[in-house]
This record gives C-alpha cells, structure tokens and sequence, in this order.
C-alpha cells in the first residue's frame, strides 16, 4: 500500500534560523521555498498532507496538489501528530522539508523497507538527527523529532516491541542546517 507523506513546514520567512549569520530574511525565505517545492514534488503532491501554520505556504500546497491542513500549534512532534490523525489508515511517511538531494527513488527505497518493517528511519548525515520517518500505520510510536531523534525513535520502537528499519541514502541524510550545508546545495538551489 502506498503511504501517505506528512511534510510540516514552517512559515517561509521563519525557517532555517540558523542560516541568519549567512543569508539575509529574504534569501532564507527563497531557499525555504525552493526547499519545499523540491520536497513536495519529489514526495509526489496528490499524496502529500502539508501541514502549516502559513496560509500562502498551505495554498502553494494545494495548488501544487497537495492536501493542507491548518496547524494549530507551533511545534514539530505535534503537527506530525495532528497530520497523522487527518491521514486514516495505512503507512504513513514524515519527511524533512529540507532535503535538496531527495528523489522520488529515495521514496521508493523507504516504502520498500517498510514492507518488512513496521519502522522505517532515515538519519541526517550526523546520524543523530531524522530526515524521514515511515510508520506501518499512524501512531505506532510518538514523533521524537528534536536532538537525538534518529535514537529516540528507534528506542520507542524497540520499547513497543516493533521491527526497526535503518535506510542510508544520500537525498534522504543530506539536510541543510547549518551554513556549511549551504556550499553542497545543488546549483539549482543557490541562484538568487
């Protein structure tokens, strides 16, 4: 069964805060933006629940194909939640917004995995942090997103007594949060 894909994106102009000492607002606001759109087509719109507190970020989703659904809080773990609820039944795949190297292959290779586990993770390239999360169905283990969270997941599933999944790909670990990560964008992603 092909999975839904959740994708929580912050406001444009507030994303990548850490990026400030090395792109103004505005440049901030454009990479957040082609971040997203390049996530979102990859993913696949027609598939997708975009769950936002932005309303222009929630009307690009929809007019790209996607599902919006309004955001009631300001923290990651529980949009995850309130867009996993609006998802019903059957797998269910959270992605990073920021993944300039993600490919639809990179979908595929997670919706694979899952297809002898319960828990699919996709570590950032520190393999600390996680990039894209695939649960057999909402709802088996809480979003731990936050630092630590590639272990923090694995545990919870380990502690519901779940078959944990790793997936190692590079459009699935290469994130952008740091100004170092800006010099291996793809061309694409640095024109003004």
């Amino acid at each position: 069964m092909t999975p839904r894909i959740i994708i929580a994106a912050r406001p444009f102009e507030e994303g990548k805060a850490r990026l400030s000492a090395a792109l103004s607002p505005a440049a901030r606001a454009r990479l957040n933006r082609r971040l997203f759109d390049h996530v979102l087509a990859a993913a696949g719109p027609e598939r997708c629940i975009v769950v936002s507190r932005s309303a222009a970020l929630l009307d690009r989703a929809r007019a790209a194909g996607a599902t919006g659904l309004a955001e009631t809080g300001t923290e990651l773990n529980a949009a995850l939640t309130e867009a996993a609820a609006a998802a019903g039944e059957g797998p269910l795949l959270a992605l990073s917004t920021d993944l300039p190297l993600l490919t639809p292959a990179d979908i595929a290779a997670m919706i694979e995995a899952g297809a002898s586990a319960d828990i699919v993770a996709a570590p950032d390239a520190s393999g600390t942090g996680t990039n894209a999360l695939l649960m057999a169905r909402p709802g088996l283990i809480p979003y731990r997103y936050g630092p630590g969270s590639f272990t923090a997941h694995q545990d919870a599933a380990r502690r519901a007594g779940l078959h944990f999944a790793r997936i190692d790909r590079p459009g699935l670990a290469q994130d952008i949060d740091t100004p170092a990560d800006l010099a291996r964008l793809p061309p694409d992603f640095r024109r003004p």
